[in-house]
């Protein structure tokens, strides 16, 4: 089925057309919160070089994905997986 076979079924069934926008906006939300959790900080990826990466985090730095209210210096960034 080429692409605009696929837009045809759209315009001739329009009820879909929510549910596929919810699906990909939750496949969406899925996949960027599995990459956002992956690279948090209490995930040890290596365990040879570096134990426990928590423990690099400095106090003015922001680990947590939303904060309200609260000022910090920079973002923690993890140097290498």
């Amino acid at each position: 089925m080429t692409a605009m076979n696929f837009f045809r079924q759209f315009k001739s069934h329009p009820e879909v057309v929510p549910l596929v926008a919810i699906l990909g906006a939750a496949l969406g939300g899925a996949v960027y919160m599995s990459a956002h959790q992956a690279r948090a900080p209490d995930v040890v990826w290596n365990h040879k070089d570096n134990k426990f990466p928590w423990q690099d985090i400095q106090a003015n730095e922001q680990v947590k994905l939303h904060t309200i209210n609260q000022k910090y210096e920079s973002r923690w960034n993890r140097a290498h997986w």
